[in-house]
């Protein structure tokens, strides 16, 4: 099925709008040529981001000011990432002897809400699959 107007396969939602454009444009002529659609999909994405660096390397040949065209992907930060994943998190007050969140604590709970990046009603509904446990709600948030 080909992708128009915003339309494109779910694998590239998270890709920077000029490199998802150009991946949909690939996938659409090589589903035009008959290609399975997975694949079109799969090879639509690696060209694209085979032309921006051909792309940026030719820029940084000429050596012109501006930098290649393909944004930064590594920047891009999922809002429940953890900025670090060591055990710091242990907080001095709230849950250091227990190693749990107080979820009746509305102070603790925003405590937690803030290290974990998270709204409170997010703490919430994490803790209520996978328990008060600090531990647990951490290795839940970083699938």
């Amino acid at each position: 099925m080909p992708w128009y107007n915003g339309d494109y396969p779910p694998s590239y939602k998270n890709q920077p709008l000029q490199l998802r454009e150009k991946a949909v444009e690939i996938a659409n002529a090589l589903l035009q040529e008959g290609v399975e659609e997975g694949i079109a999909i799969a090879t639509g994405l690696k060209r694209a981001r085979e032309h921006f660096e051909k792309e940026g390397q030719a820029k940084e040949s000429r050596d012109t000011p501006q930098r290649a065209s393909l944004p930064d992907t590594d920047r891009a930060i999922d809002r429940h990432e953890i900025e670090s994943d060591g055990d710091t998190l242990e907080p001095q007050e709230f849950g250091a002897n227990t190693g749990t969140i107080n979820l009746n604590d509305p102070d603790e709970l925003a405590y937690w809400a803030e290290q974990f990046q998270i709204s409170t009603v997010e703490l919430k509904a994490a803790a209520l699959l996978r328990g008060d446990s600090i531990a647990e709600i951490k290795k839940y948030l970083s699938m």
